[in-house]
């Protein structure tokens, strides 16, 4: 909760630039209670008054510390830690960035030591390796209890020479207290003196019981809401795996099939709750498979594979320049000089340079040429690489080509950070190329899409990339997918549907149709012409009264390929309800970069970004728009 607090905060004083500071305000309250730790949370099993429990502590951690500091947790007042043979040091984890570090009772290189001490309240506490220390900004993870990826699962062998072996499972080892209500948990980290503390909150309330009923079963966990589907960029190294359960679960998974639960090898990083997720290296241009099986709280598991399977993207091609041009000429002006001269490749400017295009007020020489020097002051190192007006990206000394294929003698519009830069006409074949000059160093997220003669425009290709200083960088293969029109929209079922648009010349469209959030789909095929043009019917007798999506993509028997289209959503009996997206720059995350498009369009309709800035299509991109990128932020 204070996580989301701590964004929230950040995003309104961004806000604050455009006439809202007064909200910054609202905030505030919530942080007074945390030493150099945000983000901080404590995840329990269960809240019940004198129930067992495990605990997830999670937190930032705002200052490095150093080899051999500790981490002490002392639960509240009224809270036991039991003395169990089934709780022990393995069943207390620490993860460092969603690593998982080695310990054990006894400190070591590489192995860091764990401390328990059972009693009312009990205390834990937690030493770092000799050899290791921990950065600022890292995000930790503590786990206690019977949730660990090395804890002690319930186990029984059978022999017929020694008979029957029971190895029993660990516990959940912390007793909460008999009182409901709040109750602070204490957490504080020395490095030779206390660096850094906060009290994690959390609620007990009572359990309902239904005196005289069984509640116990035998159903294992029902798995769903796979998470992610479809197509990833081809320039993502790792992904976020998840899943749901309809009940308190640990999952584990394998990238191999019918492997069992208890021989599975990875757990998955958060788990022990009705969502799991982890996040794993992928591979690109392939199919990423993972196989999960997982187990409730009253030792049901899954028998059978529920996989997670998606498809990440060819890389795009990226080529850059060894080197840069280091002279040039140029020429400058000021209130109270002017002169001319050969530059020997000028310094980079500072990204919030001051009119970067206009001369120092007593500017002598001509600003430096290459790679962009200052703005005609004496020294040549006025601040360039600021924006221009109106600029959709930082001017600066780098210069990025765009080039791939979309439609046969089509618009081709091409975005910076969801900002619109320019368009331009590919040819007869569709291909095309455009060249951003004097844009500065740093990551981007380049969009492009088409629009085809029937005006039905595309969904944007994005792809991030790093411009690097006084280099020309090359994205090659930026192919865009496959434009869709459906008629009639509405359509009423059994009413005959087609599914129309542009696409590479000469190729096979696929057509993936079906309800919108069902796992099934209906797939239909189509050729384009030479001038990019495609159309399929289907019928729609069986259909439901719904809102369904379609995609497309398109490939040529010897020559280029697209990946799928985003989805075009419509409705059959009704009127489509088109799902919110505020990942406004399509790289899968929300985070600055959206909240800056949502800056760059507030008090408009909107304009012409893709996905539309207006989120909630009001007609006006507001705070409404702005709460709901808040409630979607992934960072």
């Amino acid at each position: 909760m204070r996580g989301v607090f701590s964004k929230t905060l950040y995003l309104w004083c961004a806000l604050a630039l455009t006439g809202l500071m007064a909200l910054v305000f609202l905030y505030a309250p919530f942080f007074v209670s945390a030493l150099n730790i945000h983000e901080y949370k404590d995840t329990i099993s269960d809240s019940g008054p004198s129930e067992q429990s495990n605990h997830t502590f999670e937190f930032i951690l705002d200052t490095a510390i150093g080899a051999g500091s500790t981490i002490e947790i002392t639960p509240p007042d009224g809270f036991t830690v039991m003395s169990t043979s089934t709780f022990a040091e393995r069943n207390v984890e620490l993860l460092v960035n969603g690593v998982k570090r080695v310990s054990s009772s006894t400190a070591a290189a590489g192995v860091d030591k764990v401390e328990i001490t059972a009693g009312s309240p009990g205390f834990f506490r937690y030493t770092l390796a000799p050899d290791y220390n921990i950065a600022a900004g890292s995000r930790l993870q503590i786990k206690i209890g019977n949730h660990t990826s090395v804890a002690q699962e319930f186990f029984t062998s059978f022999s017929t020479t020694t008979g029957t072996t029971t190895i029993q499972g660990d516990v959940e080892p912390i007793i909460n207290s008999a009182v409901t209500g709040v109750h602070k948990v204490g957490l504080e980290i020395y490095d030779g003196t206390l660096v850094a503390s906060t009290d994690f909150v959390i609620f007990l309330n009572e359990k309902v019981n239904i005196p005289g009923a069984d509640t116990r079963e035998s159903v294992p966990p029902y798995r769903f809401n796979p998470q992610p589907t479809g197509a990833i960029g081809g320039t993502t190294l790792s992904a976020e795996i998840s899943l749901e359960t309809d009940e308190l679960a640990v999952c584990k998974y394998d990238v191999v099939p019918d492997i069992s639960f208890g021989s599975m090898p990875i757990t998955f990083t958060n788990t022990g709750q009705i969502f799991h997720s982890q996040v794993v290296a992928i591979t690109a241009d392939s199919v990423n498979r993972f196989y999960v099986r997982c187990i409730d709280d009253e030792g049901n598991f899954n028998i059978d594979d529920f996989v997670i399977v998606f498809t990440v993207n060819e890389m795009p091609q990226g080529t850059a320049n060894t080197v840069g041009s280091t002279s040039g000429d140029g020429t400058g002006s000021g209130n109270s000089g002017t002169g001319t001269g050969n530059g020997d490749g000028g310094q980079s400017g500072n990204a919030n340079g001051i009119a970067p295009l206009e001369g120092g007020t007593d500017g002598v020489g001509g600003s430096g040429g290459g790679g962009g020097g200052g703005s005609g002051a004496n020294t040549s190192s006025s601040a360039g690489g600021g924006f221009g007006a109106d600029a959709p990206y930082r001017s600066g000394d780098g210069q990025v080509i765009i080039s791939g294929y979309a439609y046969p003698n089509s618009k081709v519009s091409i975005l910076v950070d969801g900002n619109f830069v320019q368009t331009i006409n590919s040819n007869s074949t569709g291909a095309y190329s455009v060249t951003l000059d004097a844009i500065a160093r740093g990551v981007y997220t380049f969009g492009v899409y088409a629009e085809g003669p029937d005006k039905v425009r595309s969904s944007t290709f994005s792809t991030s990339f790093t411009v690097t200083g006084a280099r020309t960088t090359s994205l090659s293969n930026i192919n865009v997918a496959p434009s869709i029109k459906v008629s009639p929209d509405p359509v009423q079922p059994g009413q005959v549907l087609t599914f129309s648009g542009y696409g590479l010349p000469n190729a096979d469209v696929t057509i993936e149709n079906g309800r919108l959030n069902s796992k099934t789909s209906q797939n239909l095929t189509a050729t384009t012409d030479s001038a990019g043009r495609w159309s399929v019917t289907t019928d729609t007798g069986s259909f439901s009264v719904d809102t369904y999506q379609v995609r497309a993509k398109s490939k040529q028997t010897t020559g280029q390929a697209t990946n799928f289209s985003e989805y075009t959503f419509y409705g059959v009996g009704k009127t489509a309800d088109v799902p919110i997206n505020a990942d406004l720059n399509r790289d899968e995350k929300v985070n600055l970069i959206d909240f800056s498009i949502l800056l760059f369009w507030w008090n408009t309709n909107g304009g012409n970004s893709s996905p539309p800035a207006d989120i909630n299509q009001d007609g006006n991109v507001s705070l409404t728009d702005f709460s709901i990128l808040l409630f979607n932020w992934t960072g």
